[in-house]
């Protein structure tokens, strides 16, 4: 929950404007606490966990000046942001400032932790950052950004256009890292240079952070904008064939609604942490709608459009597609927020461990305790002597219902949109001519 007391100070809202945010704040808040697959769970003090992903487009330095962002619209994303319990942000800019604003009004329960900004043509002078609710989440003091080695230097001797970047937390019982990622994007095309090293950071993000989880023993998260283009791409198949599990339904995360880019995927320890449920969240159904345009357009960025010389739009249908398709993008981002519910209250399953049907057909009697002015020794004494001969059974404990329930390995559910894309894909001839160029490598590679 976002704090609004910005908006009574007149200095920042006029009255008519203070009045649209609150407007918009409210439909914001309906559609998030809506029933899924259109909202996002509430959240819970220890029963689960909500992690979010989102592409925070170019956040907020202007440099391609659309924006900069308006103040209503750091309300809406601290809004959307609140949602989660931790949520990785790609794409934050040098200047943390815009971010420390969003923070600020998501309020004092709120801290973010973010990497130096990546150099170079492709890094952009990028962060990627944590922010995450510290009533909740704790974070255990590790952190750090994932290099490459130097045999696994991309071509050229290149290391990962962004570096990814690793945290440690904690949320109650459930010790976790987060992995985030921003890959390479290149050209589109599969036999080029450039989709071939985005397919690389994949591959090798991934059996990295899949050698760590069964290195340490601990549960590993690797989430972030991967760029996949679908369900069925070679870049999707880097990151599954390392072992990461993704949620049984995958939904598109660009606001076209016809890509994968993100992707949450994880790596758990056994019967420590299981799968509740899983969203992308569309914030274009209650902001910045195409009927909202007559109220905005006064405000677009006037280098961007087609205007005549009393400032009217010469073409109002290609003015409104500049507003939705692409102002929008820098007010809010041109990715949706992705986001996975764990359940990680598994105190019962300690405490079930712990039971030993030895002891099932008749009781014990109680240990006898230590004193403090006794030595302690090794093992505790033996058990007190009983009382009559009569031994009573130890009856199976009670054990509470569980807020949330969730699944150890989700199966796997094929939607029709899926199965429609991959029927394609074989009957196009593009599964054949994909298996000839992986057989192609692998002789090349012999």
């Amino acid at each position: 929950m976002a704090w609004y007391t910005d908006l009574r100070d007149t200095r920042l809202f006029s009255l008519a404007e203070r009045d649209w945010t609150s407007r918009r704040l409210l439909d914001l808040r309906a559609r998030l606490k809506s029933e899924l697959p259109h909202g996002v769970p509430r959240k819970t003090k220890d029963a689960s966990i909500i992690i979010g992903t989102w592409n925070l487009r170019d956040f907020d330095n202007n440099k391609f000046r659309h924006g900069p962002r308006r103040r209503e619209s750091l309300f809406y994303i601290a809004e959307i942001l609140s949602a989660f319990d931790i949520c990785a942000v790609q794409e934050v800019n040098e200047d943390l400032a815009p971010l420390k604003q969003v923070i600020r009004l998501m309020g004092p329960g709120w801290d973010f932790i973010a990497t130096d900004v990546t150099v170079g043509a492709s890094g952009n002078r990028e962060r990627m950052a944590f922010i995450y609710n510290k009533d909740k989440v704790g974070f255990r003091n590790i952190a750090g950004e994932i290099v490459l080695p130097k045999h696994a230097l991309l071509p050229d001797e290149q290391q990962f256009a962004r570096t990814p970047f690793m945290v440690s937390f904690q949320a109650g019982w459930f010790k976790f890292s987060l992995c985030t990622v921003h890959i390479y994007f290149g050209e589109d095309g599969k036999d080029t240079e450039g989709y071939q090293r985005r397919v690389k950071e994949i591959e090798f993000i991934a059996r990295e952070m899949a050698d760590r989880a069964e290195r340490e023993d601990e549960n590993f998260i690797l989430l972030g904008d991967f760029n996949i283009k679908n369900t069925v791409d070679e870049t999707m198949q880097a990151l599954t064939k390392a072992g990461f599990q993704l949620p049984p339904e995958l939904f598109p995360s660009n606001i076209l609604g016809t890509k994968y880019y993100d992707q949450i995927a994880f790596r758990t320890r056994k019967d420590e942490v299981t799968f509740l449920s899983a969203g992308a969240f569309n914030f274009t159904d209650v902001l910045f709608k195409p009927e909202h345009y007559d109220h905005y357009a006064p405000v677009l960025p006037q280098r961007h459009r087609d205007l005549d010389a009393s400032g009217a739009p010469r073409d109002r249908g290609k003015d409104k597609d500049y507003y939705s398709k692409r102002w929008l993008t820098w007010q809010m981002s041109d990715h949706l927020p992705l986001w996975v519910e764990l359940a990680i209250d598994f105190s019962d399953e300690h405490l079930l461990h712990n039971l030993d049907d030895t002891f099932a057909a008749g009781d014990v009697p109680a240990q006898v305790e230590h004193t403090d002015d006794q030595a302690q020794a090794d093992s505790p004494p033996a058990p007190a002597e009983p009382i009559g001969k009569k031994r009573r059974r130890r009856k199976r404990p009670r054990v509470a219902t569980k807020e949330k329930i969730g699944t150890l390995a989700p199966a796997p559910r094929m939607t029709l949109g899926e199965a429609w894309r991959i029927f394609r894909w074989v009957a196009s001839g593009k599964a054949e001519a994909f298996k000839r160029r992986q057989k192609n490598q692998a002789k090349d590679k012999k």
